[in-house]
């Protein structure tokens, strides 16, 4: 069971996400699928978000590919037990359309994450992915700041206020 799981897993990584194959997501992921990970399904920037359903899933694969036709994700380790799949990954290209706020920058971006992934009777049922979006915006925008550094400077700034 194992090794089918992994299976289902590699064709996510390789006909969903580096072929953009959607009609592939009807065939591998359930009906329910809920996959909890950085970027909202519609690009926004809050920081963590749910992607539900395939129709849910399908926008997230095109909104990835069309900011990062080239993009390509490499599966740098799996390990499967029992009805779970954790795959550590790393995916690049280069962005040459819009990506939430942010138009085009002609930036190459290499960023790791880790997938859990949940299978039951041959299907993807549930993921959850964790990669460092913000890294990611540093690499497309170095001036971009992180939600903890603006924190940060929130902090400061009421600290400067107070002893003002």
């Amino acid at each position: 069971m194992t090794a089918a799981n992994k299976q289902i897993l590699r064709r996510h990584f390789e006909e969903v996400l580096n072929q953009g194959l959607l009609d592939v997501i009807d065939e591998i992921y359930a009906d329910t699928y809920i996959l909890d990970a950085p970027v909202q399904t519609d690009g926004s920037a809050q920081a963590h978000g749910q992607t539900l359903g395939r129709d849910g899933l399908k926008r997230r694969v095109t909104l990835f590919r069309t900011a990062f036709p080239d993009i390509h994700f490499t599966i740098n380790d799996m390990v499967a037990e029992g009805d779970r799949v954790v795959v550590q990954y790393t995916f690049a290209g280069t962005h040459t359309g819009t990506f939430r706020e942010l138009e085009p920058t002609g930036r190459s971006i290499s960023v790791m994450g880790i997938l859990i992934a949940r299978v039951a009777d041959d299907r993807i049922q549930s993921a959850v992915s964790v990669f460092d979006g913000g890294d990611m915006m540093h690499q497309l925008a170095p001036h971009h700041k992180s939600t903890v550094q603006i924190l940060i400077d929130h902090l400061f700034d009421r600290v400067r206020d107070v002893l003002s």
